[in-house]
């Protein structure tokens, strides 16, 4: 955990984030304002700046709709795209909520692209927050123990990584010499952190809040509670794109690379580290895309439980396995052959908190 990171986080304000609004804002802007690195530094521990830029907006934006969030998350989820549009952390709540007779709030911190390397990143950022949540979730999809390249182009790049997990990291052919150069500045130089902010700036001088919710597109935007929306399709549709996947030669078979059991492991430990109880749950495919890859004859499902059981098992973390989605799937349930939209997401809530002692360990997890 850098210095700095501790120093801003300390410094920001708990005000509730305001109703979702879903603006439309413009990232990797570059810095044109007359601003001074003092303004900067005022306007993030106000909450009017992020920590700085992000790999990407929707990143950015659910990062500071976690450190707005009042009351700060009981339960954080941790994941990829197919969990951040899988389950709905609100609904999640309420029926958390029900079970144990207190209110739970439930933050969903995956995003898209992410693997294990960008979700330890996130958890350095969770476990820097003032008040750092109780449980963390682990939604393992049948991608999940691929190492994470993502985030070696371009998430530990970001002025975020810089501020999050500091620069005193072990030379490689993705970290070298002027990757931990531009990293000292970043944590040195708030005009040069925020040199693509542009964007994020003119809302700061504007006296805005640094954004909670995000409009992506017509169809699509990113809630303060980290869920992603996207429109659903017919199960009809879900077949025909999962048919097509197969086709053109990405359907989506498991592999397991040992960076990303190091990864995912050195984010549980962080995380306990901090008390945070740590848990993993299964998150699958659509019916039709899993019946696609099984009927592809490469043993899918046996090859998916074993890259589950390859992550959590050195590392002791509870798993919670979801063979399929329930009978509840169908039109409208899914975004795609892979990802679930807003309706499906709700139910497969519902469906993991019927998993045998899931509510159990949870609950538990709140109690410590």
């Amino acid at each position: 955990m850098g210095v700095a990171l501790l120093l801003v986080l300390s410094a920001c304000t708990s005000e509730a984030p305001q109703e979702d609004t879903f603006p439309t804002v413009r990232f990797h802007q570059p810095l044109t304002a007359d601003v001074t690195a003092a303004q900067l530094e005022d306007w993030t521990a106000q909450g009017r700046l992020p920590v700085a830029p992000a790999h990407g907006g929707a990143f950015e934006t659910m990062t500071s709709a976690l450190r707005a969030a009042d009351p700060a998350p009981d339960v954080v989820i941790f994941g990829d795209s197919m969990t951040q549009q899988g389950l709905d952390p609100t609904k999640l709540g309420h029926l958390l909520s029900d079970a144990t007779g207190d209110e739970v709030s439930v933050f969903n911190g995956a995003s898209s692209r992410a693997r294990w390397g960008m979700n330890l990143l996130f958890a350095h950022y969770v476990v820097g927050l003032e008040d750092p949540p109780s449980v963390a979730l682990m939604g393992i999809s049948t991608r999940a123990a691929e190492r994470d390249d993502f985030y070696t182009t371009e998430g530990a790049k970001s002025p975020f990584s810089s501020m999050v997990e500091g620069c005193d990291r072990p030379r490689s052919d993705s970290w070298g010499d002027a990757d931990a150069a531009r990293c000292e500045r970043d944590v040195a130089d708030p005009l040069f952190r925020f040199r693509t902010g542009g964007g994020q700036i003119a809302r700061a001088q504007d006296g805005q809040a640094a954004q909670t919710s995000l409009r992506i597109d017509e169809d699509s935007r990113l809630r303060s509670d980290g869920f992603m929306v996207h429109p659903g399709v017919s199960a009809a549709e879900a077949e025909e794109i999962s048919d097509t996947r197969m086709e053109r030669g990405f359907p989506g078979f498991p592999t397991v690379h040992d960076e990303a059991v190091a990864d995912f492991g050195e984010a549980a430990d962080l995380l306990r580290s901090h008390g945070v109880t740590v848990l993993a749950f299964e998150i699958p495919y659509t019916p039709v895309h899993q019946a696609n890859l099984e009927e592809a004859g490469r043993d899918y499902d046996a090859r998916r439980q074993e890259a589950a059981q390859a992550l959590i098992a050195p590392h002791d973390v509870r798993l919670f396995p979801v063979d399929e989605f329930g009978d509840w799937w169908g039109d409208g349930d899914s975004r795609d052959a892979i990802h679930l939209a807003p309706q499906g997401a709700m139910k497969f809530a519902r469906q993991l908190t019927e998993a045998p002692g899931f509510l159990e360990e949870v609950e538990a997890g709140l109690a410590d």
